[in-house]
C-alpha cells in the first residue's frame, strides 16, 4: 500500500485505449485539471504510456497522431498467437497457472530485435526516460518465466521505458521485454488496471478505457477512498474506439473523442470533489 492523498488509476486498451486516454488527459488539462498532479500514478498496458507521459509533464498533444512522426513503430501483432493467450485467459485457470502459460506462449516469440523496436517506440511516444520526481509512479508487469508479478517505480533500477514496454507487451501484440535476465510481459495479466495499488488514498480516479460501464462493485470500500472517480468512454467515444484495441486507423478519433469527453469529464470530477 502507497499512502497518498490522491492517485490516479490508468488501465489497459491497447492502441486506441492510449490514444482515448491521452485525448481525454489533453482536454481535461485544457479545462484546467491536470490528472498528472496526482500524487500516485498507477499506469497498466496502455496506462503505463499515458501514465509515464503524464507523469513526467509532456504535452500531450504528441499524442494526437504519432504515426505522422519518424521513428519506429512498434512490432506487428500476430493474431494467431494472440487467440492462443485469449483461450488460456478463457479457460477458466487459477490465475498464477494463466500467468505461467501465457507466459510461456510469450517466451516463444521472443525476438531481441523486435525487443528494441518496442523499447523505442515506447520511448518516442512516452517523451521520456526518467521516472518523475513530483509524484510516484506504478507500473506493473508480470514476469513471462514465472507468471510472478512485479510493480516498478523510480526506486527499482528499471529504465522508464523498459519499464513501459514489458507493462505494454501483450503477447501476441508485442514480443516479451528482458530486464536484468528475465523477460516481463503485459501489467494487465497481474489484476486488469491494478487498481489495487491505489489502496489508502483518499481520492482515486480510475480511467478504464475497456470500459463500457462504471464498477457495480463499492469501489471506494474495497480501496478505502472516500472519493472514487471512474472515467470511461461515453459513447461517442466508444464508436470511436471500435471493437479492435489494435486498429491503429482508430487511432486519432480516438483521441479526438477522449478530447471531447473532457468537459463531460470535469464537471464529473469537479462535482465528486477531485483535486485539480
Amino acid at each position: 500500500m502507497y499512502s497518498s492523498d490522491s492517485a490516479l488509476v490508468l488501465g489497459p486498451g491497447g492502441a486506441v485505449g492510449t490514444a482515448w486516454m491521452a485525448g481525454l488527459a489533453h482536454g481535461l488539462r485544457g479545462l484546467g485539471f491536470d490528472l498528472g498532479a496526482a500524487d500516485l500514478i498507477v499506469g497498466t498496458s496502455a496506462g503505463a504510456i499515458v501514465g509515464a507521459a503524464l507523469a513526467t509533464g509532456q504535452d500531450l498533444a504528441r499524442f494526437t497522431d504519432p504515426a505522422r512522426g519518424d521513428g519506429p513503430r512498434s512490432p506487428q501483432p500476430d493474431p494467431q498467437r494472440m487467440g492462443e493467450v485469449f483461450a488460456v485467459l478463457d479457460a477458466g485457470l487459477p490465475p498464477e497457472e494463466a500467468r505461467r502459460r501465457v507466459g510461456r506462449i510469450a517466451l516463444d516469440a521472443a525476438d531481441p530485435e523486435a525487443e528494441r523496436v518496442l523499447v523505442a517506440a515506447r520511448h518516442r511516444l512516452v517523451g521520456a526516460d526518467t521516472w518523475p520526481a513530483g509524484c510516484r509512479l506504478l507500473i506493473p508487469a508480470v514476469a513471462a518465466g514465472s507468471g510472478e508479478p512485479v510493480v516498478w517505480d523510480r526506486d527499482s533500477g528499471v529504465s522508464l521505458a523498459a519499464a513501459v514496454a514489458a507493462s505494454s507487451a501483450f503477447p501476441g501484440a508485442a514480443p516479451p521485454v528482458s530486464i536484468g535476465g528475465r523477460h516481463y510481459i503485459d501489467g494487465a495479466l497481474r489484476a486488469g488496471a491494478n487498481t489495487d495499488l491505489a489502496a489508502g488514498a483518499r481520492t482515486v480516479v480510475v480511467v478504464e478505457p475497456m470500459a463500457r460501464q462504471a464498477p457495480e462493485q463499492d469501489a471506494s470500500a474495497a480501496l478505502g477512498a472516500e472519493t472514487v472517480v471512474s472515467l470511461f468512454p461515453d459513447e461517442a467515444s466508444a464508436a470511436a474506439l471500435g471493437t479492435d484495441p489494435l486498429d491503429a486507423s482508430a487511432w486519432v478519433p480516438a483521441f479526438q473523442a477522449g478530447r471531447l469527453q473532457a468537459a463531460a469529464a470535469r464537471e464529473l470530477l469537479a462535482g465528486a470533489g477531485a483535486p485539480a
